[in-house]
């Protein structure tokens, strides 16, 4: 199984060179960041937005903390996508050859997971490496709130890697793009079915809090969300590991019933 693992790495190099410029990038642009928001432009800039009642206190730690997290997010964002594997592997017949290793079909289809979810442990402890400097430089969050954001992010790239592999493995070789597309999808709809009575309400109080400043409304249903994904991202996580296991279970019957797929 190690070798199938260190073949699926192979399939991701680009996106492994990809990765380590975007390390790099994240890692400089994130500590400016962090000095420029306790001691230079920014912190100049939002105690000016105090001052003149454009914002709260909590809200400029918020807006702060937004755009941490889109570093945060970068490096694990392009850690790799099994879609390109599957691709890879029908592009070269892999399949046909991976039915005479000795290797069972359980076994076969546990190195995709186990690759890809290496991967996202690598990007999750440089994450958390970065997090505890940001959170040495800067008062605008706390170690732990970066690391439930790290945590929450793994788990939300984790759920759609584990439908990308279920999918391909369904649609077969040829379909990745619609793989990665409804995958997504999925996502999204699930997302919206669960929440489909806050995503009402928050609708309504945007709706409301627009009508009342002249069509400028608020952010506070994003800085909601934001607190959720700092404070429950064990949530995610259980959901994640739910996800992935399930995933494998039905990947695993659907190769059972279309031999040569893995």
């Amino acid at each position: 199984m190690k070798g199938l693992i260190l073949k699926d790495v192979m399939c991701l190099k680009k996106q492994l060179t990809v990765f380590c410029y975007v390390i790099v990038g994240v890692i400089i642009v994130s500590l400016l960041y962090a000095l420029s928001a306790r001691f230079g432009n920014l912190a100049e800039a939002g105690r000016e937005m105090m001052r003149t009642d454009d914002m709260s206190h909590t809200d400029v730690r918020n807006i702060g903390t937004l755009a941490l997290v889109l570093f945060m997010l970068l490096p694990i964002a392009t850690i790799g996508d099994m879609a390109n594997v599957f691709e890879a592997d029908g592009k070269a017949g892999f399949a046909r050859v991976s039915a005479a290793l000795p290797v069972p079909r359980w076994k076969r289809l546990l190195s995709r997971y186990c690759t890809i979810y290496a991967l996202f442990g690598i990007g999750v402890l440089i994450d958390v490496v970065l997090a505890a400097v940001l959170g040495a430089l800067t008062d605008i969050i706390t170690f732990s709130g970066l690391f439930g954001i790290i945590i929450s992010c793994a788990s939300i790239m984790s759920i759609y890697s584990a439908l990308v592999i279920f999918f391909c493995i369904l649609l077969g070789y040829g379909k990745e793009q619609y793989v990665q597309i409804l995958s997504i999808l999925v996502m999204a709809v699930s997302f919206i079915l669960v929440n489909i009575g806050n995503i009402r309400k928050i609708a309504n109080n945007v709706a409301a809090n627009a009508e009342q400043n002249n069509g400028s409304g608020d952010l506070s249903f994003l800085f909601d969300a934001l607190n959720f994904i700092k404070e429950k991202y064990w949530v995610l996580l259980l959901i994640a590991a739910g996800v992935s296991i399930g995933s494998y279970a039905a990947s695993l019957a659907l190769t059972e019933r279309k031999r040569g797929v893995i």
